[in-house]
């Protein structure tokens, strides 16, 4: 079985000045929101709404769908895990590479195989590879379909792909959306997303969620940034995704794959180049600079590394490295 470790364990390193390693933006300006919540601290002090309703509720106005429709959790991770709950007989249907936790939440609750129900585990954008399926092919595959389809649209806001309306979904019997606002407002230290579905669907997950798993500073995190943005502007990042990775693909040894978000996997030849734990403990130790070892993606090897786009200048750091360690 693959290590359970997910790619941004900068808690591991001391002094790392770059992190590449995680698919959040990692120049986002939260010093508002900072300020904001330094004036909320009275809140650590009682409980929180148990299921964080208000927050539902100005998802709900804001996407045009109803708060039936819409069920906040403690990230992406705790929609998976309560999904893999409620459809615990189904068969897990999961491509590779992908996002492990679809993997880990349904050995976790014994999925079995030659189920007659099927659930499609479905990241879109796909990590690790930044690659998007097509909308419309989803919605054929669904919609001709009896069996459960949850696409993870943790990274939609990474992405200049058309991803699919919360209202395309909650007419849909058989399909979940996750969003994730750790992503989209680059707060991972606070654990906020959210599941969208036919009411009968989130009814179901409701019944079965944890009170008071979003504490009150997520909580007001989330309200509070409702309009809000964080991100640069898509189309530039995009630009300085491909000139990055055309600056990777010119030096030997290592090829920088398609991708059509802010991060790509690079695929390293072993007979040249380090193996990608050496490499990314080099790179961690002698240089403060953090890439994700991509080698426990199920499907992946030691010749992948992850990266995502950072500033110009940082990327032109990084490939200056590549190119001189060996």
């Amino acid at each position: 079985m693959k290590e359970k470790q997910h790619g941004d364990d900068l808690f591991r390193y001391e002094n790392i000045r770059i992190n590449f390693s995680s698919n959040i933006w990692g120049h986002a300006d939260l010093a508002n929101l900072k300020e904001h919540l330094s004036h909320c601290l009275d809140s650590i002090s009682h409980y929180p709404e148990p299921y964080a309703h208000s927050l539902e509720i100005a998802l709900a106005n804001a996407t045009g769908i109803h708060r039936d429709e819409i069920l906040v959790t403690s990230g992406s991770v705790d929609a998976i895990y309560l999904i893999s709950t409620l459809f615990s007989d189904a068969e897990p249907i999961i491509p590779i590479p992908t996002f492990s936790e679809y993997t880990l939440a349904s050995r976790r609750y014994k999925h079995g195989t030659g189920s007659s129900r099927k659930i499609y585990w479905i990241c879109n954008p796909n990590n690790p590879t930044g690659l998007v399926c097509p909308k419309e092919k989803l919605l054929e595959e669904i919609d001709h379909s009896e069996d459960i389809f949850v696409v993870d649209q943790a990274y939609e806001d990474y992405t200049m792909e058309q991803m699919f309306l919360d209202s395309e979904v909650t007419m849909r019997p058989n399909v979940l959306l996750l969003h994730s606002m750790t992503k989209k407002y680059c707060i991972p230290g606070l654990r906020l997303g959210y599941v969208v579905g036919h009411r009968k669907l989130i009814q179901l997950l409701r019944d079965i969620s944890r009170p008071w798993s979003i504490n009150a500073l997520a909580q007001e995190a989330g309200l509070w940034m409702q309009g809000k943005n964080v991100l640069p502007d898509l189309q530039w990042l995009r630009n300085e995704t491909e000139i990055f990775r055309n600056q990777i693909n010119q030096i030997e040894g290592y090829r920088a794959l398609p991708t059509q978000t802010n991060f790509f996997l690079i695929k390293i030849d072993r007979k040249r180049r380090l193996a990608s734990s050496a490499l990314k403990e080099v790179l961690a130790l002698q240089y403060g600079i953090l890439i994700r070892d991509a080698s426990n993606f199920i499907g992946l090897d030691d010749s992948y590394i992850r990266v995502a786009t950072q500033l110009p200048i940082e990327n032109t750091e990084l490939v200056t490295l590549l190119e001189q360690i060996y």
